[in-house]
């Protein structure tokens, strides 16, 4: 079985875990999402698009007579495995929406909200679909960024593609590399991993690299730069203008950053306010596009801005605006 796979559905209800076990190892290596949906058929998303998983362990596009249906019992076994029997230790994470295992495997989390009087979201009851996210590395991925980071012209860099692109695993093939004493990369790092998806507590970092586990990326800004001086800062998912300005903040001291964002194409990228914040008060004068879930963390084009026009011209002669 693939190591990634095995990993990922190590914490599943066993019923669910042995047919898991039966699909075929390319299946399994291509496998980014394995959604289980209360009375509901499980499906595999990866390279291969989606499909429904069969009662025998093979998969099908269409066919939900012969299909593994997940029971009510067995999601809800699934999910106090992935608190381990604890959910109260879990509850922070889980009102925002995921659980992270503690493997670099994240698993969203979907249920009933519980809100108090401001509406703020205090605990999810009834728990009805989880989507694990299966962890690759993909050593060497950013191996053609590097270059970005050696010279004088440095400057910071916005990772930018769709969910399952591979935003995380070139982040993390990236904060490695550029911390590790090689290739002439030996940048001071820290890495904002909020989620504890890009270097989980076994997970090994660069030699010159710091990693914040679970701190909200606008605090770990803040404490990174007071506290341990970083030359640069590796920061996933971008995702609100308060982290956006907490960047901008880090910026000002004279940081370096690296961060991701999520956007499916170009058009997207430029449509989002977040995006124009974080090139235009936040100093990103360069993107990084990503091919897609086909492909993860395979990179399409890196874009500059031009000082001039403060356009981001593209290696096919394109415009992003």
């Amino acid at each position: 079985m693939e190591a990634a796979f095995e990993r990922a559905v190590s914490f599943l209800e066993s019923g669910l875990r042995s047919v898991l076990e039966e699909t075929d190892e390319p299946v399994q290596k291509g496998t980014s999402e394995i959604r289980l949906r209360a009375d509901r058929p499980v499906v595999l998303s990866g390279t291969f698009g989606s499909v429904l998983l069969q009662r025998d362990g093979s998969v099908s596009p269409t066919r939900l007579d012969a299909a593994l249906f997940c029971s009510p019992e067995q999601l809800s076994d699934s999910f106090h495995r992935l608190c381990n029997y604890s959910v109260h230790t879990h509850i922070r994470s889980i009102t925002q929406g995921f659980v992270a295992t503690g493997g670099g495997d994240r698993v969203g989390v979907v249920g009933t909200a519980v809100c108090d009087e401001g509406g703020n979201i205090v605990s999810v009851r009834d728990i009805t679909a989880l989507n694990v996210r299966v962890s690759r590395e993909v050593s060497g991925c950013a191996t053609p960024l590097l270059r970005l980071f050696t010279g004088s012209d440095v400057q910071n860099v916005l990772i930018a593609g769709a969910p399952g692109s591979g935003k995380t695993t070139l982040l993390r093939d990236l904060a490695r590399q550029l911390s590790a004493f090689s290739n002439g990369c030996r940048w001071k790092t820290a890495v904002l991993d909020p989620r504890q998806e890009l270097f989980p507590r076994d997970g090994k970092a660069g030699f010159n690299c710091d990693v914040f586990r679970g701190y909200p990326n606008r605090e770990a800004v803040r404490i990174a730069v007071r506290t341990m001086s970083p030359e640069l800062i590796v920061c996933d998912e971008v995702a609100s203008m308060e982290e956006a300005r907490a960047i901008e903040q880090g910026v000002n001291t004279g940081v370096r950053f690296v961060a991701s964002i999520h956007a499916g194409s170009v058009h997207e990228l430029t449509a989002r306010p977040l995006f124009r914040f974080l090139t235009e008060r936040c100093g990103f004068s360069r993107v990084v596009l990503l091919k897609g879930a086909a492909m993860p963390g395979a990179i399409e084009t890196v874009l500059e801005r031009e000082e001039t026009t403060g356009a981001f011209a593209c290696g096919s002669g394109g415009v992003l605006s």
